[in-house]
């Protein structure tokens, strides 16, 4: 397998954000691998999956590479304000702290059913598997990739079930809340180069969620889900849809994500759709 944790994209150059990071998470880097590997997870399931910042920068700047918010940024910035990241810079900052902390991952692309490479995660190579995670859907439980058998894993609010396509080659995800299954998307399990994400990546600003507010996390045992004006939060029990006005939207924004006040009235002043 290539090595990748040479690619800017990939790596945090700054070790003071890494131990800022580890500190405030409480991150043991001499614990055994397998504990780390748990609590940097952990970790990133505290940092909120948003677009306010991609949307917010992309504005600023000529092109969607000078755009692109790597680990870095992202890290310094959701210690300071409260921000996440959308999948591509969740999944590259993942990737740069477990490069630091000597851990080896690499970023997978996945397919939706809106097109090809518009997902991406990530694996973490430990004692000869490779676990699957994704920040970008919330799923922070380090997983084997399955070969022959669908593996269930229960999160609460939904389960997910990875099923092996092709012999390995490919894993669907598949959704099941009270009952009802839905596939979500298909993971390529051959770990992609730095320029091959990159590119998924960019491609990234040119979707149609560049132009409204998204955004989802997962706390005190709720699915949040915002999108555009409508918000859902999801149980084991049931789920909660409402429309909100844009002055309820940012204070969700705020209260329920995390995100500091200054940065969702940057956001409102770029968004074009979705905030009335």
């Amino acid at each position: 397998m290539a090595m990748f944790h040479d690619a800017p994209c990939l790596t945090c150059p700054d070790p003071v954000i890494i131990e800022r990071f580890c500190r405030r998470y409480g991150i043991d880097t001499t614990a055994h691998r397998s504990t780390i590997i748990d609590q940097v997870a952990r970790a990133f399931s505290e940092i909120p999956y948003e677009n306010l910042t991609k949307i917010i920068k992309s504005d600023a700047l000529v092109n969607s590479r000078s755009a692109l918010r790597f680990p870095a940024e992202v890290l310094s910035d959701h210690l300071h304000w409260g921000t996440g990241g959308t999948c591509f810079s969740l999944t590259a900052a993942i990737i740069a702290v477990f490069d630091a902390l000597g851990i080896e991952a690499h970023p997978l692309l996945a397919d939706r059913h809106y097109g090809c490479d518009t997902h991406c995660g990530l694996v973490v190579l430990h004692e000869h598997a490779m676990l699957l995670i994704d920040p970008g859907y919330l799923f922070f439980v380090p997983t084997p990739l399955p070969e022959t058998a669908t593996v269930t894993i229960p999160l609460g609010y939904t389960t997910v079930e990875l099923q092996p396509l092709d012999g390995g080659q490919r894993v669907e995800l598949v959704t099941v809340v009270r009952g009802n299954r839905k596939s979500r998307l298909t993971y390529k399990c051959n770990p992609v180069d730095a320029e091959t994400f990159t590119r998924a990546w960019e491609a990234s600003f040119a979707w149609e969620m560049m132009t409204y507010p998204v955004l989802t996390r997962c706390s005190a045992g709720q699915h949040l889900y915002m999108q555009g004006g409508s918000v859902a939060v999801r149980t084991t029990e049931r789920t909660v849809r409402r429309r909100l006005d844009p002055i309820e939207q940012m204070t969700f924004i705020g209260s329920e994500m995390g995100i500091a006040d200054e940065i969702i009235t940057k956001a409102w002043g770029v968004i074009r759709h979705g905030t009335s």
